[in-house]
């Protein structure tokens, strides 16, 4: 029986990018991968791979009872690979109204966790919900955020509970139980070897210099961003005119961001912020 390897993240955090970084490790081969035909499988909330998994069309039920199917649904996919699986999952971790766990120990082989500075994120996730910079900021600070909550129209996924960035971050890392695999996003742009490096081992891959150093040069932007303009990518945001490949930049919160918009979410993240590195004792950015 495999184990999943939960490549978890508040949206727009490197998530995409990992991933990425993992197929063409995995396949080992000549050329790039297709990032449309990335290692994994689907988003843990894939609305088809539920509905193939179950027999039931979740449009058929409300959000409670498909959130006390999903554990079943994993532990019936790992029943049937021998294999590690490296899914891709934007909820908080939490549990079902029947207290189970969404994401279950006795599946999990470990989480990598990806953070971001979420005054870098914020223009990003604006821009792939196709909202204003200050309405995804109010997403970034709502405790009761979600995304693809039920509604008349049908989405593709499943509803995610996020919460706020905070409460997402604390939600995984500070889990009990759980082998993490912290991975900044700005360390990972600064020194993406080395700590590529780590995720392969922490997910007991076999480790190979080359095939890392390989991974690494097929995987950088230039190369995703021509393969999104050449093919368009099956995970991009909601107005097509926008790209998912945008800059991937450190920093550019600076150019994008008004300042009281930063301000509001150094307000509200500001201890979480500080926790990790984005933040010095007296809120000034590092």
């Amino acid at each position: 029986m495999g184990k999943i390897f939960w490549l978890a993240s508040y949206p727009k955090s490197g998530n995409t990018w990992l991933r990425i970084l993992l197929t063409n490790y995995l396949r080992n081969s000549n050329e790039p991968a297709d990032i449309n035909e990335l290692d994994g499988g689907p988003i843990a909330s894939s609305r088809v791979w539920f509905d193939e998994w179950t027999g039931i069309e979740a449009s058929a039920l409300n959000d409670t009872i498909i959130e006390r199917l999903r554990p079943e649904v994993y532990r019936c996919l790992v029943r049937e690979t021998k294999e590690p699986l490296f899914m891709k999952v934007h909820d908080a971790w939490g549990r079902t109204d029947r207290q189970q766990p969404l994401f279950p120990a006795d599946v999990t082989g470990g989480v990598v966790y990806i953070i971001r500075n979420p005054l870098d994120m914020v223009a990003s996730c604006a821009n792939h919900w196709g909202v204003s910079i200050a309405a995804a900021v109010d997403n970034l600070v709502n405790p009761d955020f979600a995304l693809a909550q039920s509604s008349a129209a049908i989405a593709n996924q499943l509803c995610q509970k996020l919460g706020s960035w905070s409460s997402h971050v604390q939600s995984w890392v500070d889990q009990a139980g759980l082998p993490i695999c912290l991975v900044r996003y700005e360390d990972l742009h600064q020194n993406t070897e080395a700590l590529f490096e780590q995720v392969v081992r922490f997910c007991g891959l076999p480790f190979d210099e080359k095939r890392v150093c390989k991974a690494v040069a097929f995987s950088n932007f230039a190369e995703l961003k021509r393969q999104e303009a050449a093919s368009g990518f099956n995970e991009g945001p909601v107005t097509l005119s926008s790209s998912f490949f945008r800059r991937g930049q450190v920093g550019a919160w600076r150019e994008e961001l008004p300042a009281e918009l930063a301000e509001r979410i150094i307000e509200a993240h500001g201890e979480v912020m500080r926790r990790f590195g984005y933040l010095d004792a007296d809120n000034n950015n590092l």
